[in-house]
């Protein structure tokens, strides 16, 4: 047979040959499958929507891509304390109660509150600033574990770590490097990484107050900043 009656009481009833001209209406649609945008379900890891543009530069169809996803879900592990529910001494999870509403009569509310990840929220913001760190052709998961391992070793905790990573992103792409590196340069990269997100006056500010340190010592910042007040 050219078409399936077995489900069709409508086909059924039709003379025999006629379901020909009829195939069309009378088959089945087409199944939608949705390409997936996060991952979760489907087993694979998951990435928010609003996170792939910024993969743009080497994924221009914005596409899921497993090796991407991967490197998100690594960071969002990176970046909380190992065996505990808080992200450097904040908790995971903010209630937003913002698509709330209370009426002023009955009292009753209406609307959602959402626990909001704040896993999620901090790794957005570094691969915003960083957006490096979801490329697979520069960025390996290992290494983003070795750069955090090394750096609670040489800081003393792990808090003291995240610390840095919060300021300098990039320092998870280091690996290896950071063990030739002093505690004052891990934090001086963390600090200009820092000087820089705050703009021209402020680095203006801080590189008058170096130089003035390297000549003058540190009565003569402490002088120039009263001065300067």
């Amino acid at each position: 047979a050219l078409l399936n009656t077995q489900h069709s009481p409508v086909a059924n009833m039709l003379l025999p040959g006629s379901t020909l001209l009829l195939a069309p209406l009378l088959a089945p649609p087409p199944a939608r499958h949705a390409p997936p945008a996060m991952g979760g379900y489907t087993g694979l890891p998951r990435m928010p929507v609003k996170a792939w543009p910024l993969t743009r530069r080497w994924n221009p169809t914005l596409e899921y891509r497993e090796n991407i996803a991967t490197l998100w879900r690594d960071l969002e592990t990176l970046y909380a304390v190992e065996g505990s529910t808080s992200i450097a001494g904040g908790g995971v999870v903010r209630l937003d109660a913002s698509r709330s509403v209370k009426g002023d009569k009955t009292g009753l509310s209406r609307g959602l509150n959402r626990a909001v990840d704040l896993r999620a929220e901090l790794v957005y913001e570094m691969a915003r600033r960083e957006p490096s760190l979801l490329n697979p052709a520069v960025s390996n998961r290992f290494v983003f574990a070795e750069s955090k391992r090394l750096l609670a070793l040489k800081l003393g905790s792990e808090e003291e770590a995240i610390e840095v990573m919060r300021h300098d992103p990039s320092i998870l792409q280091a690996g290896d490097a950071i063990e030739g590196l002093g505690v004052a340069q891990i934090r001086g990269r963390a600090f200009a990484a820092r000087l820089r997100r705050a703009g021209p006056p402020v680095l203006a500010a801080a590189l008058l107050a170096a130089a003035a340190a390297a000549y003058l010592g540190p009565e003569g910042v402490a002088f120039m900043m009263i001065a300067d007040w």
